[in-house]
């Protein structure tokens, strides 16, 4: 035997011990083509803007990949930009607000977009606790510089509470519900909205409907069908201090003036970060997200704009992304936002290299948990992701281990579906099953 065979034979023997020891083998290009193939030809997606990127985590090696650079609208997806930016920068408690007191029984204050602030999931309130205290609050409005709206948002659904309106202090989740009680009366949730909606208190009917202006806090009260309703509020400066005044039993004086620059200011934490960020990723929490990106620029630049945190961080944490993006809010809402599969696994990367793997998967939902029930039932505690859904828009982007003990990254976008969101959920749950299997 010559030279050339002896090391031919060391060196298929070396790749062969690496195999066994590792028990780790890919699965053939050519039926990862065919998997592929098979998503891309179920009838419920043959008509469908579709794009593939999966990777292993550790060697970078692509496994699956269709249209990876290019752009599709990610809808809920892009609440991981978001989540990234929330595990960067909001420390390990969120800022409710700052408090400096003026004397016993006046203090002055200032918001930070904490969305848990009174909302109905977060009992224990540190902030409330303090203004309580005071017979009178002096609220200077901390300088919210965006609209309440987002750009490309579906403005006519501006009532229903997965849209509800950003807003320097939030209360209650920016949401009230209204029951018809068997006395025939409508009853308010929190009690104190009542105060927002003309004839509360003299309505009397088998039934009702409630309706509020785009821009407007104030409801009005009508005869109609309904039993129960839920809807957003919408936080104005002066409706905002008088959902404080009757929720706290004090005065509230909303300030236009700047801020004096002789008090002294106490920060006042609230709730624990990621006791945040894990409803907002196991419920797909618009609001909260859309508020994530307010504390943010409070903190950064002492002002609220998500377009200038977003603009800064394409500029520096997320300059080396392998595609420009369009990114406009921080929940997914809006139909502006653009980016593709590889720029998803650029992301899902640098979180696993920049947080711990334990903390990401306490914020993202499992297989059959949060936005992924009765799904990926055979792929709890092994499939942590996202999903993202609009009209005509399915997006899957997060964390698998394969069946070999294989970390994957993966993200399946959908777009310009004609059919039933459910179908393609499906179809895109049966390829990645696959995908689990075989790798």
């Amino acid at each position: 035997m010559n030279r050339r065979h002896v090391i031919i034979q060391v060196l298929a023997m070396s790749l062969l011990l690496m195999a066994c020891a590792t028990g780790k083998q890919m699965q053939p290009a050519t039926e990862r083509q065919d998997a592929i193939r098979t998503l891309l030809e179920d009838s419920t997606l043959q008509y469908a803007h579709v794009g593939v990127m999966i990777a292993d985590a550790e060697t970078q090696q692509v496994v699956a990949a269709h249209n990876e650079h290019k752009y599709f609208v990610p809808a809920s997806n892009t609440k991981l930009w978001t989540m990234y930016a929330g595990l960067k920068y909001l420390g390990d408690s969120l800022i409710a607000g700052y408090v400096a007191k003026s004397n016993d029984s006046v203090v002055h204050f200032r918001s930070h977009a904490d969305p848990t602030f009174l909302h109905p999931d977060y009992k224990h309130q540190p902030l409330a606790t303090v203004l309580q205290q005071y017979k009178q609050v002096n609220w200077y409005n901390a300088g919210m510089a965006t609209t309440a709206y987002g750009n490309g948002w579906s403005w006519n659904d501006y009532d229903a509470t997965y849209m509800a309106p950003r807003s320097s202090m939030p209360m209650y989740s920016n949401v009230a519900s209204f029951t018809l009680q068997t006395n025939g009366y409508v009853k308010s949730n929190p009690a104190n909205v009542a105060g927002l909606v003309t004839n509360i208190n003299q309505f009397q009917d088998t039934g009702f409907s409630i309706q509020r202006l785009f821009d407007q806090p104030e409801f009005t009260l009508q005869p109609g069908k309904t039993k129960r309703a839920n809807t957003t509020l919408y936080m104005t400066p002066l409706s905002t201090a008088q959902l404080a005044s009757t929720h706290f039993g004090n005065d509230w004086y909303f300030e236009h003036s700047s801020v004096p620059d002789n008090l002294r200011w106490q920060k006042i934490y609230s709730q624990p970060t990621d006791s945040m960020l894990k409803p907002l990723m196991h419920r797909s929490d618009n609001f909260f997200a859309e508020q994530t990106l307010l504390m943010i620029s409070q903190q950064w630049f002492g002002y609220m704009n998500e377009g200038d945190v977003i603009d800064s961080l394409l500029q520096t944490d997320l300059q080396a992304m392998p595609d420009k993006p369009r990114w406009v809010d921080g929940s997914g809402l809006s139909r502006y936002n653009l980016f593709t599969p590889a720029d998803f696994i650029w992301l899902l990367q640098q979180c696993r290299s920049e947080f711990s793997m334990a903390r990401l998967q306490n914020i993202l939902p499992t297989g059959n948990n949060g936005t992924l029930t009765n799904y990926y039932k055979p792929l709890e505690g092994k499939l942590f992701a996202k999903t993202g859904t609009l009209a005509g828009v399915v997006a899957l982007s997060g964390y698998m281990t394969s069946k070999q003990g294989r970390l994957l990254l993966l993200s399946v976008q959908v777009n310009n579906h004609n059919g039933s969101a459910a179908a393609v959920r499906r179809a895109v749950e049966k390829y990645l099953l696959h995908v689990w299997e075989h790798n």
